[in-house]
């Protein structure tokens, strides 16, 4: 894979860093529950400014349960002032109005405009970690705020979470990864460089009804596959509750009812591509070059 891979206008606007907090924003989730049972003088409930706080040991370990006081980027100091609780434990922990801080003291630092646009379209979301080897996908409800070491796909159809899971992604996204150091194995996976670059079946944005009665198909037998999987490491995981049943154990143990549904997850997928389920790592990568290339109107390379 000489040639180099072109971002694809098609994937844009999709994949995301999270946010990067910086402040006294968190709570734990006794006390988030306290305000979200809190009146305000507006009528509107705390939930608009409360949400759920998630993080890499949440999606493979045990949740934590965290929460976040996310008065939105945008807002002004008189609307954050009507959520009376969350905006007094702000102006608390800060201390007074915090004058001379380049931006407003009521908003955490690190907020991700773009994701927060993308994501709110949802009715739940994928992550990923973004660094370590494996390429773990999971499901994040609409209203949590995923963290900046979390990758954040603005998609919510179990076609594009059953792509993203498949070995075909995965093998790209190894190679298109980014390593902090040479000699360093912590891979770490870019929207630009692994996403961005990555050739559906298909441009992700395709409407149901310019799909051919093949792709339509195909794609059904993807979504299939994905909600198997999920609902089978669901299964296994049961309430998240026992420290030894998480992603991470999963993912190193590898029992065989796992690998057939990756393995038939991943024949759906290269179906999809117009490829045998079989194909070598270096050979998937051929093939993906090529067609990045092509939807990127560029030539075939050496």
């Amino acid at each position: 894979m000489d040639a180099p891979a072109a971002r694809l206008p098609e994937n844009s606007g999709i994949a995301f860093v999270g946010d990067a907090l910086r402040g006294p924003f968190e709570l734990t989730e006794a006390h988030a529950f306290r305000l979200l049972a809190a009146p305000n003088p507006h009528g509107k409930p705390n939930r608009d400014v409360i949400r759920p706080w998630v993080g890499v040991p949440d999606v493979l370990r045990i949740p934590r349960r965290q929460w976040v006081i996310d008065f939105a980027p945008d807002m002004e100091e008189r609307q954050a002032a009507l959520y009376r609780l969350p905006f007094a434990c702000v102006r608390r922990r800060i201390g007074g109005s915090a004058q001379g801080r380049r931006r407003p003291w009521w908003i955490h630092g690190g907020p991700q405009p773009a994701m927060r646009i993308a994501i709110a379209r949802c009715s739940r979301f994928i992550v990923t970690p973004a660094a370590g080897p494996r390429r773990v996908f999971s499901w994040l409800p609409a209203e949590t705020l995923p963290e900046r070491r979390l990758i954040v796909f603005g998609r919510d159809d179990d076609w594009s979470f059953g792509v993203l899971h498949s070995n075909i992604h995965r093998v790209w996204a190894l190679r298109q990864g980014t390593r902090p150091a040479a000699g360093t194995p912590r891979f770490r996976y870019s929207p630009a460089a692994c996403f961005e670059t990555f050739p559906f079946p298909w441009p992700p944005a395709t409407p149901l009804g310019k799909l051919t009665r093949a792709q339509e198909e195909q794609r059904t037998a993807i979504a299939q596959a994905a909600r198997a999987l999920d609902a089978a490491r669901h299964e296994w995981l049961g309430d998240r509750s026992d420290p030894r049943r998480t992603l991470t154990a999963l993912c190193n143990a590898r029992p065989s009812w796992l690998q057939q549904v990756h393995s038939d997850l991943d024949a759906a997928v290269a179906a999809a591509f117009g490829w045998p389920a079989d194909l070598a790592d270096e050979e998937i990568l051929t093939r993906l070059l090529a067609l990045n290339r092509e939807r990127a109107g560029l030539p075939p390379g050496p």
